[in-house]
């Protein structure tokens, strides 16, 4: 009876170190992941501000372009195929 009650002593004992070691592992795993998490969110909202920078500085270009395209004043004898249509 005292070998059998050693054994499942060891056994347990066994059971709870062995899941001792595996927390431990598991929690260094996840602090491991948290921290790469908290690095990508920081790059993900870098790039989120870039990319609004971005967004913003097209439509600056935009809107410089369509007031370009309405200042625009032609010069000079009028093109050739003009003057092709008004003699059919």
């Amino acid at each position: 009876m005292k070998k059998i009650r050693q054994s499942v002593n060891l056994l347990l004992s066994a059971i709870i170190v062995a899941l001792g070691f595996g927390s431990c592992v598991s929690q260094k795993t996840y602090n491991a992941a948290q921290e790469e998490i908290k690095q990508l969110k920081g790059e993900n909202d870098a790039l989120k501000a870039e990319n609004a920078s971005l967004r913003h500085d097209i439509n600056k270009i935009r809107e410089y372009q369509q007031r370009a395209e309405e200042r625009k004043v032609v010069y000079g004898p009028r093109p050739t195929g003009y003057n092709d249509k008004i003699g059919k």
